[in-house]
């Protein structure tokens, strides 16, 4: 999930330009590896499960709209995303290697994690919108896309052993909604909240 503060102004009757600035705050992620294997260039042992927690992040970027008629229009999202990762929370034991370095990991720990995801994505779709007061509008929106993002661990616990650094190009989507309030015939400011999703 997401909040960003973004400002627009109006290029024409039809067209209009935004650029933002928000806070991201990340889901957990999920590791589950049963069976001996190598994810990302990692060998990971028999069995090892656990949850990625990540710090708060942030999100800038930039939308051209275009306007329909008063309650339609259809915008081009693009933004560029950074968080770090905090711990890594295992709940089953075992040991991942990285060029003679391991990591072994116990049942129940917590481990620090010195790590970074960035990404850019862009997104097209519709925004509706509609009138709640003199100057103030509701809107909802969403659209469909591709993001591009590195996702890089230099420790998990001290160790190198779970160390990757890795590029990919995935679908990606997104929800928003908020308030967008007219300072002028020509400018607005809104407040949004809304939800990335990456297929990676």
């Amino acid at each position: 999930p997401f909040f960003i503060k973004a400002e627009t102004y109006s290029l024409s009757k039809n067209f209009y330009l935004g650029f933002s600035l928000g806070a991201l705050s990340p889901n957990d992620v999920k590791v589950e590896k049963s069976g001996a294997g190598v994810i990302n260039g990692v060998s990971f042992s028999a069995n090892i499960a656990g949850n990625f927690i990540f710090d708060n992040g942030y999100q800038v970027g930039g939308v051209l709209g275009y306007k329909l008629n008063d309650f339609f229009s259809f915008e081009t999202d693009l933004s560029y995303t950074n968080f770090d990762y905090d711990k890594l929370e295992l709940t089953v034991s075992g040991t991942a290697t990285v060029g003679g370095n391991t990591f072994t990991g116990t049942d129940n720990t917590t481990y620090d994690v010195d790590g970074s995801i960035s990404s850019f994505s862009i997104i097209f779709g519709p925004v509706f919108d509609m009138d709640v007061r003199e100057n103030l509008e509701f809107f909802v929106g969403g659209g469909v896309g591709f993001a591009s993002y590195s996702d890089e661990i230099k420790t998990v616990g001290g160790s190198s052993g779970l160390a990757f650094d890795e590029d990919f190009t995935d679908f990606a989507a997104k929800f928003k909604t908020g308030f967008t309030y007219s300072l002028s015939d020509q400018s607005y400011l809104q407040a949004e909240y809304g939800y990335n999703f990456v297929d990676s």
